[in-house]
């Protein structure tokens, strides 16, 4: 049976009230997760029933089967302003397996005027009675902005009340985000519940501003370095469930109010609510007699770049993350880089616009008046500022991943016969490790030999970039790990090189110098043993590549006698040594006495960089400590031991011709492209969600523009009617479109018709679940009912 999963990077837009919309487009790709987990996850403790469009979605999937199992998840999100607070509890949601209704019944029930207002901004009977005709006449001309009874109540409630100073308050908001997230159920209470696989990271990345920002120093020529302000600051949390068990979460119950914070701070919009101050979570938190327990821990990961720069984050002042980045797509995408991937994967980056731009011919001719042209220019403009960019960037990006990956197709023959000339011919039935090490060896010397003069740019390209990954991890140790810093390190590991041959004029050396007796190499091969970790990282994503391209051809023909699990387990021992490669670690694997140690000795007088003989002891410590020469060992291990237990003879020759093989392929294309692209190795499809995508509900009737939309995207603060009916929208058209993905995910060739039926029954599903909710009588119900049946 083949493989697939369906792996979605989410992208939440900021839209103030529009947040309902969004909630209800999250909860529903939460509902297509959990029905993929409840039909491939072995059950952890009671097994729950599906509900809703779980059965829905559980049905289309196994419709799929025998031919394909495809598992659905969410491993990115990332989110601005309201968009932060959906993309925070369904983050919090899919890493325990917790329910995602208290996040519906906060927006129903709490996101409204009068809940949200700071009590003595209030307006009493007689506030501002003034303002009453003109509120009068102000509605009978816009009805379309105030067209209920509720609304306009509300309106000039508002408007009554005290100005000049956010009306909205903080304080109520987190405790409304508190509450809701606490009310998901306990991180611990099934320890092993989760809906993310085993041995794959959930990250979510939150985009916030920074009012004041911090001091930055960038280096320059004149003056040697230049010092600006940082206001963009993101928060970043992850999950992971090793191999073994063991859980790295920052979505536990002692994490919550660290989460609560994030999302309160990017929703802090400007002139709505105060801005987030970390000592205002600290003071609600000591009212409520509750503990922060992952204090510590989301200071480290989220305000280390602070503290490098000498700045509090305490005392920062943070407001919506809609001011500089209100569609964080370059968070998401950088968060997919190196994911693991056990079977084939289908990337999707999917993201939620509740109010699409209108393509409506050419600009209008006359030019903007005074305060409209304020207006753009201080927001509407930068909030609404298009993904262009970032779409073109995903677009690029996937082009080079197909000429790379072409190139290295085309390439596979010759290099199976270089190979086989390594190996002497055909592959033994059981190499030693000392023979898959001399392997690698005369594979690296064919490959310097085969490239002539180009090998010396190869080299040097490697060279220089394992000086630079050396900077970056030593740059702390001068007491400023920020980018000066790392300049200054980067110069000094620069002298260093060429003073010790590592940088030399030329490189010109027989190429069987370079596996020869440590003593006797050149110092340039010397430190590229030591120090060249982002080779031994390259190698082993390209191995994990090729087997993940072997699964689709287990079961036939050849490789019959090879199993799904075998190649499992060579791909576990590949990724744990991938993860104990030091670029992930660095000086973490030093002890503190020696870490200190280094610090001093790197240091010197604290005025100058350090100079060569400082370097010698200080690399020398660390080469020891890194010992990359014995993961290369592990690696041969694996390959000797696992791979000839394990696999089959033609599913080995394959893994063999990869492993031998990738001294070729690096030389062929690293001087060209860094393999830069090749982390996950597959191409980044972009999908949609927002209301014109419905297209079976657009034909029942159903509107594009959305009722919260109305009042610069503030309306649905004021009718609870209105936000019933966005949400259960944003149901509907997430309903619609994550069946359209599991459609082309699976490849499933379904007439129109039938694809339309599977919609409908998620669409009844829904309208069942949530009349329930709020009563069949409902306005916003029967007015979703009449498009629904209009559908057919």
């Amino acid at each position: 049976m083949k493989e697939k999963e369906l792996r979605i990077a989410l992208v939440c837009y900021g839209g103030v009230s529009l947040a309902v919309y969004m909630h209800g487009v999250t909860k529903e790709l939460w509902k297509l997760v959990r029905a993929s987990h409840g039909l491939h996850a072995p059950p952890h403790g009671p097994v729950r029933a599906p509900v809703d469009t779980e059965v829905v979605y559980r049905g289309l999937l196994a419709d799929l089967l025998p031919d394909l199992s495809l598992r659905v998840l969410v491993d990115v999100a990332a989110g601005a302003s309201a968009g932060g607070i959906n993309a925070v509890l369904l983050a919090r949601a899919i890493a325990h397996d917790l329910d995602l209704e208290p996040l519906t019944r906060l927006w129903l029930e709490n996101a409204d005027v009068t809940a949200l207002l700071t009590q003595d901004h209030k307006a009493g009977r007689w506030s501002k009675w003034f303002m009453r005709p003109l509120l009068w006449l102000w509605f009978r001309r816009y009805t379309n902005m105030a067209p209920d009874e509720e609304t306009r109540d509300k309106l000039s409630f508002f408007v009554r009340s005290r100005w000049f100073s956010p009306p909205f308050d903080g304080k109520r908001l987190m405790e409304f985000l508190l509450d809701a997230a606490h009310a998901m159920g306990k991180s611990g209470a099934r320890p092993d519940a989760s809906l993310m696989p085993r041995g794959l990271p959930l990250s979510l990345h939150i985009t916030t501003t920074d009012f004041h920002g911090y001091t930055t120093r960038i280096p320059a020529h004149d003056p040697p370095e230049i010092t600006e302000r940082e206001h963009r600051h993101r928060f970043s949390f992850r999950y992971r469930r090793g191999a073994t068990g063991d859980v790295d979460s920052d979505f536990t119950d002692g994490d919550v109010p660290g989460l609560v914070f994030a999302a309160r701070a990017s929703a802090s919009y400007p002139g709505a609510f105060p801005p987030a101050q970390i000592r205002q979570m600290d003071h609600l938190l000591h009212e409520r007699a509750e503990r922060w327990e992952g204090r510590a821990r989301f200071f480290e990961r989220n305000f280390a770049e602070y503290r490098r720069h000498g700045a509090d984050p305490e005392q920062a002042s943070f407001i919506d993350g809609s001011v500089l980045n209100n569609k964080p797509f370059a968070a998401a995408l950088a968060a997919i880089a190196g994911r693991p991937a056990y079977r084939e994967v289908d990337r999707r980056m999917v993201y939620i616009d509740p109010k699409p731009a209108v393509t409506n011919g050419a600009a209008k001719p006359e030019p903007p008046g005074f305060f409209r042209t304020i207006r753009g220019a201080l927001s509407d403009i930068p909030r609404n500022e298009p993904v262009r960019d970032e779409l073109l960037a995903i677009a690029g990006r996937n082009a080079r991943v197909e000429r790379l990956r072409g190139l290295l197709d085309a390439a596979r023959p010759r290099v199976r016969e270089q190979v086989a000339r390594v190996v002497g011919g055909p592959l033994p039935d059981a190499p030693s490790i000392e023979q898959v090490r001399q392997w690698r060896d005369a594979a690296s010397r064919a490959a310097a030999s085969q490239a002539g003069f180009a090998y010396e740019a190869y080299l040097r390209l490697k060279i220089e970039g394992a000086l630079e990954r050396l900077a970056a991890v030593l740059a702390p140790c001068l007491g400023r790990g920020d980018a000066v810093g790392r300049a200054t390190m980067q110069a000094a590991l620069h002298e260093w090189a060429r003073a010790r041959g590592v940088l030399p004029d030329r490189i010109d050396a027989p190429p069987e110098v370079e596996t020869g007796p440590a003593d006797s190499a050149p110092p340039w091969v010397r430190f590229l043993r030591e120090f060249d970790v982002a080779f031994r990282d390259r190698r082993l994503r390209f191995l994990i590549r090729e087997l993940n391209g072997l699964y689709t051809l287990l079961g036939d023909g050849e490789f019959a006698d090879t199993q799904h699990s075998d190649l499992d387990e060579m791909k576990a021992g590949l990724y744990s040594a991938l993860e104990r490669l030091p670029h992930a670690i660095g000086l973490d694997m030093l002890n503190a006495g020696d870490r200190s140690a280094l610090d001093h000795l790197l240091r010197g007088d604290g005025h100058s960089p350090p100079g060569s003989a400082a370097l010698d002891r200080a690399l020398e410590r660390l080469a020891s400590v890194w010992n990359l020469e014995a993961q290369s060992v592990e690696v041969d291990e694996i390959f000797a031991l696992v791979g000839l237990n394990y696999l089959g003879p033609a599913a080995r020759t394959r893994v063999f011709e990869a492993y031998l093989g990738f001294a070729f392929w690096d030389v062929l294309t690293f001087s060209t492209s860094g393999w830069v692209e090749l982390d996950e190795f597959h191409a980044i499809k972009v999908d949609r969600i927002g209301p014109p995508d419905a297209r079976l509900l657009r034909r029942g009737g159903a509107p594009v523009e959305l009722r919260s939309a109305r009042m610069n995207a503030f309306g649905g603060f004021f009718s609870r009617q209105d936000r019933a009916l966005d949400y259960v929208l944003g149901r509907l058209h997430a309903a619609e479109r994550c069946i359209d993905l599991l459609v082309d995910a699976g490849g499933l060739t379904l007439t129109e018709a039938r694809i339309n039926a599977h919609k409908l029954r998620a669409f009844h599903a829904i309208l069942q679940a949530e009349e329930a909710r709020f009563g069949c009588g409902h306005p916003a119900m029967e007015q979703i009912r009449k498009w629904v049946e209009a559908c057919g």
